[in-house]
């Protein structure tokens, strides 16, 4: 609207065009703003938007660190490193076995927000 506006002004100040010519060129001036604005800003700054987070989703197969203890039927708390940074986790136990603090665990499944963690046993 400003394209089309601040044309028109241009146009009838500048020019002895009839204001019915006048209004068409501005409103192809406007449309043509506009293509130009939407392909080559509004696109390519869309596709280059980017996060440093990742889901919850994404951490299936990821090791971490227990930092409290994961009794076998209750909930207890992970510590998961990436390059992103730290981020704690709720976690249950997939095995239905106690996971001690201080462990090393891999993330077996995660299922409504809940990371389902088993021990990572060394060879």
């Amino acid at each position: 609207m400003s394209v089309i506006s601040g044309s028109g002004v241009l146009w009838t100040k500048y020019s002895q065009i009839n204001p019915v010519y006048v209004l068409l060129i501005s409103v192809f001036t406007g449309v043509g703003a506009y293509v130009l604005i939407y392909y080559f800003l509004v696109i390519p700054m869309s596709n280059a938007e980017s996060s440093t987070s990742i889901s919850v989703n994404d951490l299936k197969g990821k090791t971490g660190e227990v930092i409290t203890t994961i009794p076998a039927t209750g909930m207890g708390e992970v510590l998961i490193s990436s390059p992103q940074g730290s981020r704690h986790e709720t976690a249950l136990s997939f095995d239905k076995q106690e996971i001690k603090q201080g462990k090393t665990i891999v993330i077996v499944e995660v299922k409504d927000q809940l990371l389902y963690v088993s021990e990572l046993e060394e060879l």
